[in-house]
C-alpha cells in the first residue's frame, strides 16, 4: 500500500516565522556584542536621536542648535568624556545646523584627536575654543574676553558654512557674555535650545528603551548586593560603596548618584547617606539614582529592615505602596498627567507631623519625573503643578520614575520607586526588584 503525496497539502512547507513586534525572549539583553542576534543598535539609535533633534528645529523654526549641556551634547553627538568636562563646562561643546545631516562636535584639547577616530558618524571634529560655559569665568576678565570672541567667531564661521547665518541660533546653555558677543555679530540667539532638546528626548525608541532595561537590571542587582551585606554594624556608606562595586562590575557608571538612609534620619527623607552605623531594627531604603548604562539613568528605591520592621513600619509601607500602585495601574498613552497625580493624597493633609503647610514642600516626595540621559526629563507629574491646566497626556514610549514615601518623625521612613514605560494600552514596569513589602534581612 503505498502513502498518498500530501507533500503539496503540508502548510509546514510554506510556513515562515513571523517577527513579533513585542519580543520578550532575552530582554533585556547582555551586555557584549555578538553576531547572533540583534540587541542594541547603536547605529540606528544614533540615527533616530539626530532624526528627532532635526524635527525639532524644523518645529522650532530653528536654523541650529548650540549645545553646552553635556547631555544634550551626548544625545545629539553620541560621545562622552571625562566627568571632567562637565556640567556645561565650556570644555567641549556641539553645533547642529539644521542644514546638516550630523553635528559639529568641537572636542576638548587633544581629546580631538581620538574623538575623531572613534565617532565617524560625525562629519566634522574640531578643537573647542576654551571660553564659554563656567571655564570661562575662571581664567580672568581679559582670557575670559579673548577666548569667548574666538568662541563666537568660530561658531559665525561655521553657521556661515552652513546657510544658516541669518537664521535663529538657539543655545541650550544661555551665558550673557556669549550672547551679547553673537549679537554684536549680526546672528540671533535664542534660549529656546533647552526646550528644543528635552522635546526631542521626550520620546525614546526601542534601543534607548533597552538602556534604561538594561539600567534597571543593574540596579535591581544592586538592591541584591546591598540586601546581602545588612547587618547590625555595617555603616551605610559601607552599603553605598557596595552598590557602586556592583554597578561597575555589571557595566554601569554612576553620575553623583546613589545614597542609604537609615532609621529615625530616613523621615523625612534626606536625600543622603553619612557613616551612620545601622542597629537592629533600623529600617532604611536606598536609591540607585544616577546609576546609567550608555548614558540612561536609573531612579529607584528599595525599603529594607535590618532584621524584623515594627508592624507601624509595615503599615506605612503598605500606604505608601498603594500610592505608588494606584497610579502606575492607570498609565497608558493617552492618560494625562493631572490623572495620575489625583492618586496622591495631599502633602499637608497626610504629613503634618513634619510641618507640611504646601506642595512646595512635597517637591520630589509623590511624583514622577520623565527618565533618560538624565534624572529629570518631561513631564514633571505632582501635584502643586499637576492639578492644574493644562494637563499633559502621556505618550507611548515615554519613560518615566514614579516614586511614594511615608514615615514617622524619630522612627522610620520608608520610600518605593520604580521605572516605568508607556505602553499604547498600558504600561511597562522595568524594575523586578520585589516591591511587594519591606525586605526583611535576618539579623544573623
Amino acid at each position: 500500500m503505498t502513502r498518498p503525496n500530501r507533500a503539496v497539502e503540508d502548510p509546514s512547507l510554506k510556513f515562515e516565522w513571523p517577527v513579533l513586534e513585542e519580543y520578550e525572549g532575552r530582554v533585556p539583553f547582555g551586555t557584549q556584542s555578538v553576531d547572533w542576534e540583534e540587541r542594541i543598535n547603536m547605529d540606528r539609535m544614533r540615527r533616530y536621536r539626530m532624526r528627532r533633534v532635526k524635527q525639532q528645529m524644523e518645529r522650532m523654526k530653528l536654523g541650529a542648535i548650540l549645545s553646552v549641556n553635556e547631555w544634550n551634547m551626548r544625545y545629539m553627538t553620541s560621545t562622552w568624556n571625562a566627568y571632567w568636562t562637565t556640567p556645561a563646562s565650556g570644555l567641549r561643546y556641539a553645533l547642529f545646523p539644521a542644514t546638516k545631516d550630523s553635528p559639529i562636535l568641537y572636542e576638548q584639547g587633544e581629546i580631538g584627536y581620538h574623538a575623531r577616530q572613534m565617532a565617524p558618524w560625525l562629519d566634522k571634529v574640531k578643537v573647542a575654543i576654551t571660553g564659554a560655559g563656567w571655564i570661562g569665568r575662571v581664567m580672568g576678565p581679559a582670557g575670559h574676553e579673548q577666548q569667548l570672541k574666538k568662541f563666537c567667531q568660530q561658531i559665525a564661521d561655521d553657521l556661515k558654512e552652513a546657510g544658516v547665518e541669518k537664521e535663529t541660533l538657539a543655545m541650550d546653555t544661555w551665558d550673557p557674555g556669549l550672547v551679547a558677543e553673537f549679537q554684536r555679530l549680526g546672528i540671533k540667539v535664542s534660549p529656546d535650545g533647552a526646550a528644543a532638546m528635552l522635546e526631542a528626548r521626550r520620546i525614546k525608541n526601542r534601543d534607548e528603551i533597552e538602556c534604561l532595561r538594561t539600567a534597571a537590571t543593574i540596579s535591581d542587582a544592586m538592591f541584591g548586593a546591598v540586601a546581602r551585606a545588612i547587618r547590625p554594624g555595617v555603616k551605610e556608606s559601607e552599603l553605598c560603596g557596595i552598590a557602586h562595586k556592583t554597578a561597575y562590575d555589571l557595566g554601569a557608571r554612576i553620575y553623583s548618584g546613589v545614597f542609604v538612609t537609615s532609621g529615625p534620619f530616613a523621615w523625612p527623607n534626606p536625600r543622603d547617606e553619612s557613616d551612620r552605623i545601622i542597629r537592629a531594627g533600623d529600617v532604611l531604603y536606598m536609591d540607585t539614582y544616577n546609576t546609567s548604562y550608555m548614558g540612561y539613568k536609573t531612579c529607584v528605591y528599595r525599603t529594607y529592615s535590618c532584621g524584623k520592621a515594627s508592624q507601624e513600619a509595615k503599615d506605612d509601607y503598605r500606604l505608601a505602596l498603594d500610592w505608588l500602585y494606584d497610579a502606575i495601574n492607570i498609565i497608558r498613552a493617552g492618560v494625562t498627567t493631572r490623572e495620575i497625580a489625583e492618586k496622591w493624597p495631599s502633602g499637608p493633609e497626610v504629613w503634618k507631623d513634619i510641618h507640611v503647610i504646601s506642595e512646595d514642600q512635597t517637591a520630589g516626595s509623590n511624583w514622577a519625573h520623565g527618565i533618560g540621559l538624565t534624572l529629570y526629563e518631561p513631564p514633571i507629574i505632582w501635584r502643586e503643578v499637576s492639578l492644574n491646566p493644562p494637563d499633559i497626556a502621556l505618550e507611548e514610549n515615554m519613560t518615566f520614575a514614579i516614586e511614594t514615601q511615608h514615615g514617622r518623625p524619630g522612627k522610620h521612613g520608608v520610600r518605593i520607586e520604580e521605572m516605568v514605560r508607556v505602553t499604547k494600552s498600558g504600561v511597562e514596569v522595568m524594575t523586578k526588584f520585589p516591591v511587594e513589602e519591606i525586605l526583611e534581612v535576618p539579623l544573623v
